[in-house]
């Protein structure tokens, strides 16, 4: 009997650590993925043609505003140069907490976005992302799109060269248009949505005014007590999710221990009738 029981145990442990072994090896993939295997579509080249770049790349960082400086000054150093950047708090969740009749904690979870539009020159593209790539903890979006303009600049060098027979008007948008296509040409334009992961802010104001306030206000009241009640019901929906694979596994080895000891005490008897 008791080796039934050490065997069940056994089989119970070796199942567990292979499900740890893989969930670890998954991370540790997931954490370690190389910025060398950058796309070709970084750097197109075709003889005889000429293609226009964009980037989208959107990934989480450890720190937005200093990796999104670092990500600038990179743009800067390869004579590339900043378009916009804005930087958004964005408020997830709040929470209140009474510490005394004249001070409330005031929690709210927020997370920092970073906005970057920049170009670089188009044959320092594949570098400056390679660089940007190093920065992201966790790389959620990365789109690179080349427009081939081949058509377009010769048409518009066919324009020039026989200028002279078209109005004034005409020649200066055909240069604007030159303009244009070599600026589209030599510079990759990137677009960057950095990202941290959500944190807590605290802070302490005042209660006086509150105070007054929910006591004359019964709206109020009731708006803060569903909060109060569904923030509640979540977290114990969440304690409940939490330990439901430990509770499970439990009660498995339970009713597997019982039912070996139940059909051990039936061989038992028909062995002594």
């Amino acid at each position: 009997m008791k080796k039934v029981i050490f065997s069940i145990l056994i089989i119970v442990s070796i199942v567990g650590c292979k499900k740890y072994e893989g969930n670890e090896s998954s991370g540790a993939m997931e954490n370690n993925t190389s910025t060398d295997m950058i796309s070709s579509a970084t750097n197109p080249k075709v003889e005889g043609k000429v293609f226009k770049s964009n980037a989208l790349i959107e990934m989480k960082v450890a720190d937005v505003m200093k990796n999104g400086q670092e990500i600038e000054q990179n743009a800067i150093d390869l004579k590339g140069f900043i378009l916009n950047s804005e930087l958004n708090n964005q408020t997830l969740d709040s929470d209140q907490v009474d510490i005394s009749a004249e001070q409330i904690k005031k929690m709210e979870k927020v997370q920092q976005i970073n906005f970057i539009e920049l170009k670089v020159p188009a044959n320092q593209l594949r570098e400056h992302v390679k660089f940007a790539l190093e920065k992201g903890v966790i790389i959620d979006h990365i789109l690179i799109n080349n427009e081939e303009m081949t058509f377009e600049k010769y048409e518009n060098e066919l324009k020039n060269e026989n200028n002279q027979s078209v109005k004034i008007a005409k020649q200066i948008e055909n240069k604007v248009n030159k303009a244009l296509i070599n600026d589209a040409v030599n510079y990759a334009t990137i677009v960057y949505k950095l990202s941290e992961e959500p944190h807590v802010v605290s802070m302490i104001i005042p209660q006086s005014e509150i105070k007054i306030y929910r006591e004359i206000n019964l709206g109020y009241e009731l708006k803060q007590s569903w909060q109060d009640g569904v923030y509640y019901f979540k977290s114990f929906i969440i304690v409940i999710f939490k330990f439901l694979p430990t509770i499970l596994s439990v009660l498995f080895l339970c009713f597997a221990i019982k039912y070996v000891l139940r059909r051990f005490k039936t061989r038992e008897i028909k062995t002594k009738l």
